[in-house]
């Protein structure tokens, strides 16, 4: 009597157990094949294309307790093919995520660890995901929203050191930012969203000064019907971490119409403000008006041959993106795309070369052509082939290549996310 009834009650908690939590273990497999000629910026006269293949591999678990407190880890590989030998000792795996999310009081949740932001039209925060080493932050994350879920407040912040210290040494990492504060509000109407999104970036200087470079806006969305209008204006204000006073801001907008179930037009602009030729040249000039867009999903806007503010190139004299963008849907599986852009200064160029300034802001147009393939629900394979039709002001911008020479890109990725356990 006695054995069946531990028997009982072991199995009773053994059913308990296993009924409340939740457990998940998923992989992402991306990789990618790509022909690079021309990309990110102008080839020179003999140059030739070169073709790679890299590889982003992740390996993700998430768990949710009876408690309904939420964990994640993520862990990441990242390679060129040919990059790592299979007899070499380097590390290739780092921690791509790893955070834990509960509930603080009724409807305020607090999530601590390496996370990913993504915020709105994600011009300023994303997960950068086009990047093979992607992007996330050291942070506290505080979340509250109403009742209805029709407004919400995120807190955010988060400090950094190159490593365990004793005392205070400079943190001046070119890429990142020794403390942050963020805030975002969101709010959602019948039809409209609009969201104010403040972002405090600490850069610490050499002698453990901090400038504090602001990033304030707004975000909103308005539908009419089937179509979907998009905007958002920003500004950033403080100082850089070259000690310059910051005074810059970007415009956004876009028009979305289906014109068919399966036929869309995307029409609109993107405006970075930019300095100009003759202050960059003046010694005296301690003010920077181009705007940074931080963390921005780069690959997503400004063309995909990511010849603007991608692979540590900033514009000094800003940028406008004037695109008109086709979509088809052929099937449930199969889709296609046409991006056409047209690519200007904001503000006169430096001729590093001939010493001189011009004022012909255009830098050329680009043709972006997509087709995506969906296989499965968790399988993607996507290609892509973008040719960028350059003006001698690219050249001059890019103080490199040959504005006669054929710059295009094409890349086939697949993308396979299967669920590896789940219960």
């Amino acid at each position: 009597m006695i054995k069946k009834t531990l028997l009982t009650i072991s199995a009773c908690a053994l059913i308990q157990f296993f009924a409340f939590p939740q457990f998940k273990l998923s992989a992402d497999f991306r990789p990618r094949a790509e022909f690079r000629d021309g990309y990110q910026t102008l080839s020179e006269p003999g140059e030739k294309g070169v073709f790679l293949i890299t590889q982003r591999t992740r390996l993700n678990a998430s768990f949710k307790d009876k408690n309904k407190i939420e964990s994640f880890l993520s862990f990441q590989d990242i390679r060129t093919w040919g990059q790592f030998n299979l007899n070499t000792t380097a590390s290739t795996v780092n921690l791509y995520q790893a955070w834990v999310k509960f509930n603080v009081v009724d409807r305020l949740r607090l999530k601590l660890g390496r996370q990913e932001f993504e915020y709105d039209d994600l011009k300023i925060l994303s997960n950068s995901t086009w990047r093979l080493q992607a992007r996330t932050h050291d942070a506290a994350l505080l979340e509250w929203q109403s009742a209805d879920s029709s407004f919400q407040v995120h807190l955010a912040g988060g400090v950094n050191n190159a490593r365990e210290v004793q005392f205070q040494t400079a943190f001046n990492d070119a890429g990142y930012y020794k403390n942050m504060g963020m805030v975002w509000l969101n709010k959602k109407f019948e039809s409209t969203e609009l969201s104010f999104l403040f972002l405090d970036l600490g850069r610490q200087l050499a002698d453990t000064t901090i400038n504090h470079f602001k990033t304030i806006g707004i975000y909103g969305v308005q539908r009419f019907g089937d179509m979907k209008l998009t905007g958002s204006f920003y500004l950033q204000r403080g100082e850089n971490q070259a000690d310059q006073n910051v005074a810059a801001s970007m415009a956004a907008l876009q028009l979305q119409v289906p014109l068919s179930q399966r036929f869309s037009l995307t029409g609109g602009f993107d405006v970075l403000s930019g300095t100009s030729a003759e202050n960059l040249q003046d010694p005296t000039f301690n003010e920077t008006n181009s705007f940074i867009p931080l963390y921005a999903r780069r690959h997503r806007y400004f063309g995909i041959q990511d010849m603007f503010y991608a692979g540590g190139f900033n514009v000094p004299g800003g940028l406008a993106d004037y695109f008109l963008k086709f979509r088809y849907k052929v099937s449930d599986k199969w889709s296609t795309a046409i991006h056409a852009h047209s690519f200007s200064t904001r503000e006169s160029i430096f001729d590093t070369e001939n010493s001189t300034i011009t004022d012909d802001k255009h830098l050329g147009y680009e043709l972006d052509t997509f087709v995506t393939y969906k296989p499965y629900s968790n399988m993607t394979v996507s290609f892509a082939y973008t040719h960028f039709f350059a003006t001698e002001s690219m050249r001059i911008l890019k103080q490199r290549g040959d504005e006669d020479e054929l710059a295009h890109f094409a890349y086939l990725q697949l993308s396979y996310t299967p669920t590896l356990f789940s219960k």
